[in-house]
């Protein structure tokens, strides 16, 4: 305490200080409506609180944000489309190149193929013409040789006429003694005799008046035949197609035997028509 009691009495009736003091601008103290206001603000709901409008400089800021956000996504769909765009473009592309490519090696093919055949053609064409040209040729010399007698094919016709060897060829021809020859060597080697001469002679006396000289039958007797057949058939079952073709070469008779289709073996019977026939 002072030591002045009127200090003291002053100190003692000097209000507290607190809300209701007054500030340094002059305000005034124990305001009634900052009591109500700041008691209202304590017992108010927060979600009131946070549900009140915010500021235009913060809405503004917001929608800016969006704004980027959309111009970002718009940008990225635009470059996505650009892309696809472009990828359908080099496929497009692709594909007009390959149709172009294999349109150009088709019609390269037709081209050789359509040449080829020309060629083929043309070539044909000219071996036509030179083999009508040959023909035509030969007729007119043939025709234009056969009216002089002095060309060389005349010529050469009338000495093959003179000469000694084609004489003999067309004689022996002419009355089958190269057949009749080759029956009798045919004979003379199956038989073998001890005197050749005479058994010749025989065989020639036996053709006397036959009037086939080839028939293997003048010259093989049926024991000699069934010998040469027995001597194939040595299954007894018949001779094969190729034994009987090998058995008639032997009797000097050239070709296949003319049997019934199917037939597998040949008789002795069958055998011996054959060489009779």
């Amino acid at each position: 305490m002072s030591d002045d009691p009127h200090e003291d009495e002053a100190a003692v009736n000097q209000p507290e200080s607190g809300i209701d003091d007054v500030d340094e601008d002059g305000a005034m103290e124990g305001s009634e409506p900052a009591a109500v206001a700041l008691a209202e603000l304590a017992s108010a709901d927060p979600t009131e609180i946070a549900a009140e409008p915010v500021s235009a400089s913060t809405v503004t800021a917001q929608n800016a944000e969006e704004m980027g956000r959309a111009a970002i996504r718009l940008q990225s769909a635009q470059r996505g489309k650009r892309a696809r765009m472009s990828a359908q473009q080099r496929r497009a592309a692709g594909k007009a190149a390959r149709a172009a490519r294999e349109l150009d090696a088709a019609t390269t093919l037709q081209a050789v193929e359509r040449g080829a055949k020309s060629r083929r053609e043309q070539k044909q064409r000219k071996q036509r013409k030179d083999l009508a040209a040959t023909k035509i040729q030969a007729r007119y010399k043939g025709k234009k040789e056969r009216r002089d007698p002095n060309a060389e094919s005349n010529v050469r016709r009338e000495r093959l006429k003179l000469d000694a060897q084609v004489q003999a060829e067309q004689y022996l021809e002419r009355h089958q003694l190269s057949a009749l020859f080759g029956q009798l060597a045919q004979a003379l080697l199956y038989a073998k005799p001890d005197d050749p001469k005479a058994f010749l002679v025989s065989k020639l006396q036996t053709l006397r008046g036959a009037d086939d000289l080839s028939s293997p039958m003048l010259f093989f007797g049926i024991d000699e035949i069934d010998a040469l057949y027995d001597m194939y058939d040595v299954a007894k079952r018949g001779m094969t197609i190729a034994q009987c073709t090998e058995a008639l070469k032997a009797l000097g008779i050239d070709g296949t035997p003319l049997l019934p289709a199917g037939t597998k073996y040949v008789s002795k019977a069958d055998f011996t028509q054959m060489i009779a026939s």
